[in-house]
């Protein structure tokens, strides 16, 4: 059986700046195959990219983050959106940060056991979750000081829609990132596009 998530646009429409990226994105509900994610996260990066070309979002750290990813092997993990600068790891508790590349998004995800926290510290983006006891995904923007909760079985994706760094701090018994379950992941992003942070 192949999941099949409905996308509630509600929040972006409440807002003008954000309400046409709401009624565009609206037309590509559902997300049920891998095809129609990445679809749906690629539209959503050109939407922004249309509306904000000089992005709303300022960056002072995500510059030095992103290079260590990109030069340093001291507890870092590259990915193809960015990378993850582990900042604390006494298992179970894990801090990190997620250095998302403009254009680059996570997989639409959930956990078993882990618990995560995020707080947007820098940039802007895009954020689908499924509140508990919702049929459909809220899809929220991301900005400095938005904070988020997923409990177990949360299913949740972020989206650079601009450089995007957040901090997550997670309870995960099974181990750090050992308690992945992809529902759809991205495909492999062809370049990133252009960054403001540089």
């Amino acid at each position: 059986m192949k999941a099949s998530f409905d996308l509630n646009h509600a929040k972006l429409a409440a807002d003008p700046r954000f309400a046409r990226i709401g009624r565009e994105l609206s037309a590509l509900s559902p997300i049920n195959s891998r095809e129609s994610f990445n679809r749906y996260c690629r539209e959503g990066c050109r939407l922004w990219n249309e509306a904000f070309p000089n992005g709303i979002g300022e960056t002072e750290q995500f510059a030095k983050r992103l290079d260590r990813v990109e030069h340093t092997n001291d507890s870092v993990i590259r990915t193809g959106w960015g990378g993850v600068v582990i900042t604390l790891h006494e298992h179970p508790r894990v801090e990190k940060y997620l250095v998302v590349r403009k254009g680059g998004y996570l997989a639409l995800e959930m956990h078993e056991q882990k618990d995560e926290r995020l707080e947007v510290r820098e940039g802007a983006g895009l954020i689908l979750w499924r509140p508990a006891n919702a049929r459909a995904l809220t899809v929220e923007v991301l900005r400095p000081g938005a904070e988020f909760h997923f409990q177990p079985g949360m299913e949740h994706c972020i989206i650079g829609a601009e450089d995007l760094l957040v901090f997550e701090r997670s309870i995960d018994p099974k181990g750090m990132d050992q308690d992945l379950i992809f529902i759809y992941e991205p495909d492999a992003i062809a370049s990133p596009l252009p960054s403001h942070a540089g």
